[in-house]
């Protein structure tokens, strides 16, 4: 997706749920307009029935009565029925929008380059998917719908005060900006608390998190009495600013509940006096003060409810930057579903097997050249050692032979076919990556080789992991065999590098890249590896980082790689 514009996806999820956006409308309205109905049936009630009934003394009607009071009661009905709908319809819009967002943020996650994946971390990605959708759903659903519904439900008491009274009207007009800066003025106060303590809460977590990372370097050199009280320092802040926070919370509710009062009394003096006065500038009827006294006292929810709404619209356009970040950031290009790992790999007329074809690569977050027009032949069955010294580009390089990294310049080909234009899920057949550590996924020792693959049958997986040497462990060591829980107090530190191997072997892939695998194995758990690679690699092409293991495995050709360059 180029060029992501969220109001440009809001458009387009509005018109692709264009019914979905009429019944929010209407309830929208339907919210508004409900919302002044009961003062309306209130006036009617006391105007309309019980005056006329108390001035001429008549017989009461009980079924006049009733038919007002049911219309009062109904009015409320509707207000609650709107509400309910109206909430429902906005969660509803929210969560819809959240979906779809998520949605199309994964599949930017499957086209992202693999270098804003080595620039952030898991918790950036999570964070842009969870939290930041999360503000943007709030600030559209809870922020900006709710903010119309509720400028609509001000404007129509606004409106209904007036026609009852110009003087109330205008009242009304003059407390409706200080009853919004009072609420504004606590909220932004309350809002700066919350972001200090937002941020005191994740020093505590890092905190915490790194004292219990160090604990063993802690304790070694006593440092336990320094940890504690940094953390108890931050504590002591956090409490500060909650305090602080608690305190204006418990301040705003009676504070506003105090200028309605107060507001309510002075109309009511008002009121009184222009009764007894000559001029009669008021002259409102007993029912209608009664209805522009429960639309006034109805104001201070909405506007109490837009100053909130204001701070959540706030918070959420930080999310929209973010995630429109995201969205932009540059694409893998554009992947050859011709280029499958059976066309590739029977591409038996092209006789070298790599070819690095003036290949220059830099990470876009600098503008250092690990390689600059590096130019190299792998032929089929090569076993190679690349040496070079730590932070040259040597698993850089395993990245791009694999298509994880895309070149800045020139190519990378196996069999003739350019690797960043092999489809993802053909690569696996082609490639098989032994990295330094084995990373187990949750489920059975199954999975911990196919990796959920459906495709990959148990005979294959078992004859994988009789080439690692692993197969007789599993059926008579372990009870439930390949379908038991994986549990990596199961196997030893070469055990679980055998499965790292089983697990890149297990589609018989062409060629074999080898990544520092004897970096953390004594000689004894080293013997049982070599064992497993010599078998593996001899019908092979193996490119190999660690020095020492090829050199065991007899390997003859050696790359350094220096300067951005091969020799």
């Amino acid at each position: 997706m180029n060029d992501f514009k969220t109001k440009d996806f809001i458009l387009h999820f509005s018109k692709k749920h264009l019914i979905l956006v009429i019944l929010l409308a209407f309830m929208i309205i339907g919210a508004s307009v409900s919302s002044l109905l009961p003062s309306y049936a209130l006036k009617y009630l006391i105007d309309g029935v019980i005056n006329p009934l108390l001035a001429s003394q008549a017989q009461i009607n009980q079924k006049e009565i009733l038919l007002a009071t049911g219309a009062y009661f109904g009015s409320y009905l509707l207000v609650g029925f709107f509400t309910i709908f109206e909430n429902y319809m906005i969660d509803l819009y929210g969560q819809k929008m959240i979906h779809e967002l998520r949605y199309a943020m994964i599949e930017k996650s499957h086209r992202i380059q693999s270098s804003y994946f080595t620039r952030n971390g898991t918790g950036t990605m999570t964070s842009r998917v969870t939290d930041d959708v999360n503000s943007i759903e709030m600030l559209f659903a809870e922020g900006l719908v709710s903010l119309l519904v509720n400028f609509f439900k001000i404007i129509g008491i606004l409106i209904s005060v007036f026609v009852f009274s110009w003087i109330l009207g205008l009242i009304l007009l003059l407390l409706i900006p200080i009853v919004f800066f009072v609420t504004q003025s606590f909220r932004k106060k309350m809002l700066k608390n919350q972001l200090s303590n937002r941020k005191l809460v994740n020093q505590e977590t890092n905190n915490l998190s790194e004292t219990i990372d160090s604990s063993l370097v802690i304790k070694n050199l006593s440092k336990e009495g320094y940890r504690q009280n940094q953390f108890t320092g931050l504590l002591n802040k956090d409490y500060q600013v909650m305090d602080k926070t608690a305190w204006l919370d418990s301040l705003y509710s009676p504070i506003i509940e105090m200028l309605k009062a107060i507001t309510i009394s002075a109309v009511t003096l008002l009121v009184a006096y222009s009764i007894n006065s000559t001029d009669s500038l008021m002259g409102l009827s007993i029912g209608t003060f009664a209805a522009a006294m429960s639309l006034i006292s109805s104001v201070f929810s909405p506007i109490e409810s837009i100053g909130q709404e204001l701070q959540t619209m706030q918070e959420g356009t930080s999310g929209i930057k973010r995630v429109e970040k995201f969205m932009n950031e540059p694409e893998i290009c554009k992947k050859n579903p011709a280029f499958t790992s059976q066309v590739v790999s029977k591409s038996v007329d092209y006789k070298p097997l790599l070819q690095f074809k003036n290949l220059s690569f830099h990470y876009d977050d600098g503008t250092e050249l690990i390689y600059n027009g590096m130019n190299l032949t792998i032929n089929k069955l090569d076993k190679v050692t690349l040496v070079g010294r730590t932070g040259v580009g040597k698993t850089t390089l395993f990245r791009l032979v694999m298509g994880i990294l895309e070149p800045t310049s020139g190519e990378i080909d196996l069999n003739g076919y350019n690797v960043s234009l092999i489809p993802d899920p053909e690569k696996r057949a082609l490639f098989g990556y032994v990295q330094q550590d084995f990373k187990f996924i949750p489920g059975t020792i199954e999975d911990q080789i196919t990796l959920k693959d459906p495709t990959i049958s148990l005979t294959q997986v078992r004859k994988a992991m009789q080439d690692a040497f692993l197969d007789d462990y599993v059926m008579s060591h372990i009870e439930g065999g390949y379908e038991a829980k994986f549990n990596e107090e199961d196997f030893s530190r070469g055990q679980l590098q055998l499965l790292n191997l089983a697990r890149a072997m297990v589609l018989n892939p062409q060629l074999l890249l080898l990544d520092e695998i004897s970096a953390n194995l004594d000689s004894k758990t080293e013997k049982q590896v070599i064992d497993a690679l010599a078998k593996a690699t001899s019908e092979r092409t193996v490119i190999s980082i660690s020095h020492r293991l090829s050199d065991q495995l007899g390997f003859t050709k050696v790359i350094e790689v220096r300067d951005g360059k091969a020799y």
